[in-house]
């Protein structure tokens, strides 16, 4: 399935910013399991202030989270001149269409929808390193004006950052899209079971009822 990716070299740093011990936990499993070192920190400011020693090349952070969420620490990671090239991937449930406004207002490059499948997330992991390779530095665009449900929004992300910030999130959709019609099948595949063993007892009870007014 292409998850496979284990750095050939030095580990590759990655840094967690995730107020959920548990989370953030199986999160570092699943990277350390995949050759990666792995840093945490119990939030976006927390995150921040370890970035300058840990010199992570990839920051995956929750969204929601105490003192500094996911969006002001990637706002905060693009504002600073030598932090500015390390891509950052939000791990929202992406329940509203103001995330993705406000994910490209911080700068963000990525989406992995909550709650993530192991196998997805190595592979955003390896497209969003690969893509960093070889872009390079991170570029920071030209000032753009939006309107978005009559409010103004202002986005100076590059040109390469947007086009896969949005490409993530729309297939961040068609996975979600997936597991909905996964979630329908398996409910219809139940009430099939159910019609049919209410069938088998209806057919139980109807050979008792007989064979009681038999008797009678």
């Amino acid at each position: 399935m292409g998850v496979n990716t284990k750095p050939s070299k030095s580990p590759v740093k990655i840094l967690i910013a995730e107020d959920s011990p548990t989370q953030a936990q199986r999160l570092r499993h699943i990277l350390e399991q995949q050759g990666y070192e792995v840093g945490v920190a119990g939030n976006g400011r927390l995150a921040l202030e370890m970035a300058p020693q840990f010199r992570p090349v990839l920051i995956i952070s929750d969204v929601v989270m105490p003192e500094m969420d996911g969006y002001e620490l990637s706002r905060r990671v693009k504002a600073d001149s030598d932090l500015r090239g390390i891509p950052v991937i939000l791990v929202t449930s992406l329940s509203d269409p103001q995330e993705v406004i406000r994910a490209l207002e911080c700068g963000a490059d990525n989406f992995v929808l909550k709650p993530y499948d192991e196998h997805y997330l190595l592979d955003r992991v390896r497209h969003v390193l690969l893509n960093r390779e070889m872009s390079g530095a991170a570029d920071t665009g030209s000032r753009v004006e939006i309107f978005f449900n009559d409010q103004k929004h202002f986005i100076s992300t590059g040109r390469s950052q947007i086009l896969n910030l949005l490409l993530s999130t729309y297939d961040a959709a068609i996975q979600r899209n997936k597991e909905l019609n996964h979630s329908q099948e398996e409910l219809k595949r139940y009430s099939a079971e159910l019609t049919e063993q209410t069938e088998k007892l209806r057919a139980v009870l109807d050979t008792v009822l007989d064979a009681i007014i038999s008797i009678d």
